[in-house]
């Protein structure tokens, strides 16, 4: 992967993270279901011109019952997963979020190597140290903070996110072969859509939205357009990343270095113990491989092929 593919990920991961967390949490808009009823809606928009205009480098796999079945439960985990991160980054410092996020990769990274089967690749002991790390250090900063009303707290919702985010990773694995990474992400967006939107509506967010007003309304409609438009092609261009061995590498540099940003952007009262747990979690996390799944039949192509 060449450096320009790398610095158009890190710009696509630090700007949506940050745009994100600007405006849920410094400009308080505090709806998930509305705001990423409208992310996903964005993102399905985007991809359905893409669809139309470059139908051959994007085709969308018919779903007929059978398939659809298949992958309903990957669709669950993902629009769950979706609401629950954005509770959490709405109430969680950036770097300790990020930091939390990185026990995905690490159990997803210790499964394959752990779990007994025909196939299963040795645990290479400097990766496998590293992950143990990784989780250790991400359980401290969720129990450092912890309180009793956990429940109700964005660390809470946090786990909720990590524990969708890794059974939709692995749920991928067996669900129908047919649909590809392109197309899950295509039916995820239709489904969050049409999960989200009566949902909003149950939970009365819809209406609390209607009334939301900022002193800065210009900000707060371009922060909702830009950060739609980034995390659509954040999602887009992973799909497409992860089929190169180094995304892993890139990929978490990327949450290292918007983590450690982070703490100068969104200042936030964390304890030197904090600190040492959060630094020592984005080092070790940098061997471990992106939990994403791999479409065997593609390949990188264009500008995320070596230099």
């Amino acid at each position: 992967m060449n450096e320009v593919a790398s610095a158009i990920y890190f710009v696509l991961f630090f700007g949506g993270i940050c745009i994100n967390k600007y405006v849920l949490s410094v400009l308080g808009f505090k709806y998930p279901t509305i705001f990423q009823g409208w992310q996903t809606l964005a993102a399905l928009i985007i991809y359905k011109l893409l669809n139309v205009f470059k139908n051959a480098s994007y085709p969308i796999t018919p779903v007929d019952r059978a398939g659809f079945i298949s992958i309903l439960p990957g669709l669950l985990f993902y629009t769950t997963s979706l609401v629950a991160n954005s509770k959490a980054l709405a109430d969680i410092p950036v770097c300790v979020y990020l930091a939390v996020q990185n026990a995905l990769p690490a159990s997803i990274f210790l499964f394959d190597r752990l779990y007994p089967s025909r196939t299963r690749v040795p645990l290479p002991p400097v990766q496998g140290l590293a992950a143990v790390i990784v989780m250790l250090t991400a359980i401290g900063l969720v129990i450092s903070e912890s309180s009793l009303e956990f429940q109700e707290s964005g660390y809470f919702w946090l786990i909720v996110g990590i524990v969708c985010n890794a059974a939709s990773t692995l749920h991928a694995r067996i669900a129908d072969a047919r649909f590809k990474s392109w197309d899950r992400l295509y039916f995820s967006s239709v489904f969050s859509v049409i999960i989200l939107a009566p949902a909003s509506l149950y939970l009365e967010e819809a209406f609390q939205a209607l009334q939301f007003r900022h002193d800065r309304q210009e900000l707060f409609v371009t922060g909702c357009l830009a950060s739609a438009i980034l995390i659509a092609c954040l999602n887009l261009y992973s799909t497409v990343l992860k089929e190169d061995d180094k995304f892993g590498l890139v990929q978490n540099c990327a949450s290292g270095a918007t983590a450690i940003l982070s703490v100068w952007m969104f200042p936030s009262p964390l304890s030197t113990i904090q600190y040492i747990l959060m630094m020592l979690n984005l080092v070790a996390v940098i061997p471990i491989p992106s939990p994403m799944n791999r479409d065997e039949d593609e390949k990188p192509i264009g500008i995320i092929q070596s230099a």
